[in-house]
């Protein structure tokens, strides 16, 4: 046998073993009775890429099927959620593909197990219909898995359009997406960067991202796939700019349309695309032919959705959550952003320095980088334009609205990576002064809870943690209450906190003082009551003892505090101060009683609030401690 012989039946060999392992990978992905692929799938394509590098080969696509098969290892290995959105999303699938129609009420009834409550609605779909169009090819290959399986007689999954394998299936369609859209970006930063800078920062904008859990956790929704065509967009993009063709603006002009499809939002987008066009048309380099093809081109990708809503709202174009969706002033823009309540940069803070690289960026590369800050600004006002009740998009992990920028944040790591890179060459002691800063800080918070004698003997880390980030967090409500008054107190709750009353932090606006939970207590509490007790309660210490009542906004406040004066303090005086503003004031004696007031909306500022009582007379002091009253509940309307 020659060598030349040889050499392509390794390569035949070294390629049938990648499409295997590929395909067994994807298997266990698909099919979790299956799950010994996520481990030797991923082994077996390895093993073909190391033989094609031994053998001398260019190692492109082994590469990329190398990536894919440990991604759908990893997905398979991970507890997949159905859930959330998920149903809505998947019954595109299912509909179309087994009862022919855009009627979703029986597969509603399919998937949630129950009749649905308003049928009219549920024959409705609001959400897009992109990620099914991409998932189609995946939903056809676990059917033809299941049919198969079922004819050799080993099938365990009905044929059903809705059992595990179907299901499944999105999230193979959501890791390829991902995966190859990732690729593509990898390739447009590796120009600007280098591979090694390229890499660290998409590592970054995948792990550091809500992008991660949408990716491997929550497939089966819009925004991991929302982020591998936002990928591919900014690819085309580049290669439009760089290589100016019909060809390239229609590929830019239909990513686009794609974009869209999966998420109506973003059409921002356009921003980056309408940008390139003017830049070219300045120098000459696009004809308004290709500018007109791309759009047609957009119009194309698009139209499935515009189909669909014709045939459900009888409007090509709709806001399908209703007119009053969108509120054209963005009052929750910097919320999306700052808040602890899923805030960008809050829940994935490597997201801010992208945008500060991106920031950085515009005197290197000021068209690409002044329009993705334009296009994530218009992210930030259409996010923010949400009702206030869903600006945090419910249960949501992060700001998952903000996968679509999460290429643009890449390409920003890309440029603070490279600026630090540059200043540690300049200043090499800047990161350990840096590291010894922060420990600096950290030590003198310790200190001061230690004061505080938090901490007697041991001092857990959780709780040591848990107490340096309250103390962060109240340090910043002063100083931006100094700066901004109220609502920089406000703003500073809700960067770093986000836990209001009449949210599913707490729904009833009550505090129990009687059970052990200390989250609403500022100060002047001891232990509660023993369980055992007919009724039990707080003990309240002299001369002050005050819980925290946190405010989206303010108004009047019925209270209502169930007390009374402990055994052996006859008669009590108790009065009542929110925020340092007296309210009223009551006797309080042996017997449980429940003072009502009203506190007026003058004094309540939105953020944290205190609520204060105070006592004239206390009980003997004991072990350092004047136990002046027992609470046993303070209800709020």
């Amino acid at each position: 046998m020659s060598w030349a012989t040889r050499a392509r039946t390794r390569a035949g060999a070294s390629g049938i073993l990648a499409v295997a392992g590929l395909l067994w990978a994807a298997r266990s992905l698909v099919d979790p009775l299956h799950p010994e692929g996520a481990i030797g799938g991923p082994l077996l394509v390895l093993s073909a890429l190391l033989w094609r590098l031994l053998g001398g080969r260019d190692p492109k696509l082994y590469t990329i099927a190398a990536i894919l098969s440990v991604a759908y290892g990893l997905a398979a290995s991970i507890g997949l959620d159905f859930r959330a959105d998920s149903r809505s999303y998947f019954m595109y699938l299912s509909s179309l593909s087994f009862d022919r129609d855009l009627d979703f009420r029986n597969d509603r009834d399919a998937l949630t197990g129950s009749p649905t409550f308003n049928p009219e609605e549920a024959r409705r779909n609001v959400f897009s219909i992109g990620p099914a169009v991409l998932w189609s090819p995946f939903y056809a290959v676990a059917h033809g898995y299941v049919v198969l399986e079922s004819k050799l007689g080993c099938g365990a999954h009905a044929a059903d359009g809705y059992s595990v394998p179907y299901r499944r299936a999105t999230a193979l369609g959501t890791v390829t997406v991902v995966v190859m859209g990732a690729i593509l970006l990898a390739s447009t930063l590796i120009a600007f960067f280098g591979p090694r800078i390229a890499s660290l920062s998409i590592l970054g904008a995948i792990f550091a991202s809500p992008v991660l859990y949408y990716s491997f956790y929550l497939p089966s929704m819009a925004h991991g796939v929302a982020f591998g065509v936002a990928s591919a967009l900014l690819w085309a993009w580049n290669r439009a700019r760089c290589d100016p063709s019909l060809g390239a603006w229609i590929v830019l002009g239909g990513t686009l349309g794609l974009l869209m499809l999966c998420r109506w939002q973003g059409a921002v987008y356009g921003i980056l695309v309408l940008v390139l066009a003017v830049e070219g048309f300045r120098r000459q380099a696009v004809r308004p032919t290709w500018v007109l093809a791309a759009a047609a081109a957009a119009v194309l990708s698009f139209s499935p959705q515009a189909i669909v809503w014709k045939l459900q709202f009888d409007r090509w174009l709709v806001v399908p959550q209703g007119r009053g969706f969108l509120d054209s002033s963005s009052p929750s823009w910097a919320r999306t952003l700052f808040s602890a309540n899923h805030g960008f940069f809050n829940w994935t803070p490597l997201m801010l320095a992208g945008f500060i690289g991106l920031v950085l960026g515009v005197r290197k590369n000021p068209l690409l980088c002044g329009a993705g800050l334009l296009v994530f600004g218009a992210t930030v006002w259409v996010n923010g334009s949400v009702p206030v009740y869903d600006f945090a998009a419910g249960d949501a992990f992060g700001a998952r609205r903000y996968c679509l920028v999460v290429p643009l944040v890449a390409l920003g790591l890309g440029y603070a990576i490279e600026a630090y890179c540059v200043v540690s060459r300049r200043a090499p002691l800047l990161a350990p002064a840096v590291a010894v800063a922060l420990a600096s800080f950290w030590n003198l918070g310790f200190v001061s809870q230690f004061r505080a004698r938090k901490y007697r003997e041991m001092a857990p880390l959780e709780r040591v943690a848990r107490d340096q980030a309250r103390s962060l967090r109240l340090a910043a409500q002063d100083v931006l209450g100094w700066l901004a008054g109220e609502r920089g107190r406000a703003f500073a709750y809700d960067m770093f906190s986000a836990e209001y009353f009449y949210t599913s932090f707490n729904r009833h606006g009550r505090i129990d003082l009687r059970s052990a939970d200390e989250t609403f207590l500022i100060r002047g509490w001891h232990t509660p009551s023993r369980r055992t007790s007919r009724r039990p309660f707080r003990r309240a210490l002299y001369p002050e003892a005050c819980v925290r009542i946190p405010l989206f906004e303010p108004f009047p406040l019925r209270i209502t505090v169930t007390a009374r004066a402990p055994q052996g303090l006859d008669h009590q005086s108790m009065s009542v101060a929110m925020n340092g503003n007296p309210v009223t004031a009551a006797s309080l004696n042996n017997q449980w009683r429940e003072v009502r007031f009203v506190v007026p909306e003058e004094h309540v500022v939105p953020g944290e609030n205190a609520l204060c009582l105070g006592f004239t007379n206390a009980l003997p002091e004991d072990n350092g401690r004047r136990v002046a009253a027992h609470v046993e509940r303070i209800q709020l309307p």
